[in-house]
């Protein structure tokens, strides 16, 4: 670990202190530091509470019925910002900016699974989980510009009736990249 950027930020400190020649100054130049410890304390939790990030998993299987079913993700792990509603199954952008969004499907034995990723009601990437020999999975993950208000979650996108397997093995993830 490279030391030099401590020992400056050391010196650079030290030297106010030895600059002052009254009690009264060493004070005032301790009063100021500590405002800077509150500022950059204020500043670390606005950037955490500023940036929406979540996972969450399907723990039931679910049976998609119907070209508008909504995936809903019960098993939330990681909802920083409260942005995604397990009830709903939607993601709800509280800040602008770029996000990424990804989704993993795992098609019930021998099944298929059409899906999507929508922002707000328009298709933003499509997803197909073939039928393979046991189960099987597909990802898709995007890149999505948001404005606050814009919602994206996981859409059904065919009229048959579709299982998804829960038990974690399918799941929808989201995080803010940069405004």
């Amino acid at each position: 670990m490279n030391m030099c950027p401590t020992i400056a930020i050391l010196i650079a400190l030290s030297l106010p202190f030895m600059a002052c020649s009254s009690q009264s100054c060493v004070l005032d130049i301790l009063d100021e530091f500590n405002e800077m410890k509150v500022d950059i304390a204020k500043s670390k939790a606005a950037c955490a509470t500023g940036k929406p990030a979540f996972f969450a998993a399907l723990t039931p299987h679910f049976t998609l019925t119907g070209i508008d079913d909504v995936l809903k993700f019960d098993d939330v792990r990681v909802n920083r910002g409260g942005a995604y509603d397990p009830s709903t199954g939607v993601f709800t952008a509280t800040v602008q900016g770029l996000y990424h969004f990804s989704c993993m499907i795992l098609a019930n034995h021998r099944a298929v699974v059409h899906y999507q990723l929508n922002k707000n009601d328009q298709p933003y990437i499509l997803g197909y989980s073939h039928r393979g020999a046991a189960a099987d999975s597909s990802t898709i993950s995007a890149v999505i510009e948001l404005i606050v208000g814009d919602r994206v979650f996981v859409k059904h996108r065919d009229a048959a009736a579709e299982v998804v397997y829960g038990e974690a093995h399918t799941s929808f993830s989201g995080y803010f990249i940069h405004e």
